[in-house]
């Protein structure tokens, strides 16, 4: 049932109500603020809790809910990845199926749905590159969304995508065929963008999910089969399509900053655990692994999600049942700057 957690949340029940006052001595508000960081809290499947917070770093306020004191409504079901685009916000709603765009203050400016012989599709991850705004669709489609007006047309890729980048007027989608158990698929999809149509397919390893872009270099990582096949931390070059291992065991995130990949690394022993997460830092440039990002020995239990955003790495923890915490690292020392309650389920994202 591991698989479950990654490809749609858990249907765990949050713990009622919001904390009014943290115990590392954070102070939570309830306005939104206009500044700071943006943290998108997953929720859990079915409960209709995702929400987003307002970190303030040089503050250390956070301020709760602020989707909904900025709405008067909660964010909705699953709330799976969010980016900017100038001075608008494009946030994917799994389980509600809508993208909201909002300003910076988290007002809604309007929604975006889509749908294929009648059914709505369910948007996962965003990415923005050539003027446009893409969203993959777990029924098996990505969508450009034109960020002006609002609109959006779909075509089809592998099954149940999720990760995404935009690079030299193509984007790679990774097809994890999630719903496919036990034959996931190991695909990722290559779109070009004047045509809107997949040109071809890159052969990774089984059960694709997340992707960054570091310079000219496409990262992937993928689950496995949750058996005999291992996760693994894959590059692609785009130019000849080549895929090489990298040496990262039980990856579970990925982020880019410059010229350097951030790996996330954690998973269960034996007896499904879970063991705490660990940030391997990869100089692109060179090709070859740096060792541990973490330099002060923080520990981080429960890893669950890695960010990158304004010199800052962002590790959300969650034990799928009661509010994550967010630690936050100086991108250039490695050293914790703040540890803090995400006022909500599952932190699964941080922008600034």
């Amino acid at each position: 049932m591991k698989m479950m957690k990654r490809f749609i949340g858990i249907a765990l029940i949050a713990a009622a109500g919001i904390v009014a006052a943290s115990c590392n001595g954070h102070h939570d508000e309830e306005e939104t603020l206009n500044t700071g960081a943006y943290v998108l809290n997953n929720g859990a499947w079915g409960e209709n809790n995702a929400s987003i917070s307002r970190y303030d770093p040089a503050t250390k306020v956070v301020s709760p809910r602020a989707f909904q004191t900025a709405n008067g409504a909660g964010l909705g079901d699953l709330g799976q990845d969010m980016i900017t685009f100038g001075e608008k916000l494009f946030i994917a709603v799994n389980g509600s199926k809508v993208v909201f765009v909002t300003d910076r203050d988290l007002k809604i400016l309007g929604t975006i749905t889509a749908s294929v012989a009648g059914n709505q599709l369910s948007p996962r991850y965003l990415c923005n590159g050539g003027g446009k705004v893409y969203v993959t669709y777990y029924e098996g489609y990505l969508g450009e969304i034109d960020p002006t007006s609002s609109t959006v047309r779909v075509t089809p890729v592998g099954p149940n995508p999720e990760g995404l980048v935009y690079y030299g007027g193509k984007i790679y989608v990774a097809n994890s065929g999630g719903y496919l158990y036990p034959e996931y698929n190991n695909t990722v999809s290559v779109v070009d963008a004047a045509t809107f149509k997949e040109t071809s397919t890159i052969t990774v390893n089984v059960n694709p999910s997340g992707m960054a872009l570091v310079e000219k270099t496409i990262f992937v990582y993928s689950f496995g089969n949750y058996a005999d096949v291992q996760p693994k931390v894959q590059k692609i070059d785009p130019a000849t399509s080549k895929v090489t291992d990298l040496g990262y065991t039980s990856p579970s995130g990925i982020a880019a900053c410059d010229s350097y990949l951030y790996v996330l690394c954690g998973g269960y022993d034996e007896n499904w655990n879970p063991l705490p997460g660990t940030v391997y830092k990869y100089d692109v440039d060179a090709g070859k692994d740096l060792g541990n990002f973490v330099t002060d020995g923080t520990t981080m239990p429960n890893a669950y999600s890695i960010s990158y955003s304004t010199g800052h790495l962002w590790v959300g923890c969650s034990d799928y049942k009661t509010n994550g915490d967010v630690y936050l690292f100086d991108v250039y020392t490695g050293k914790q700057v703040d540890k803090f309650d995400s006022q909500g389920l599952n932190p699964i994202k941080v922008i600034e």
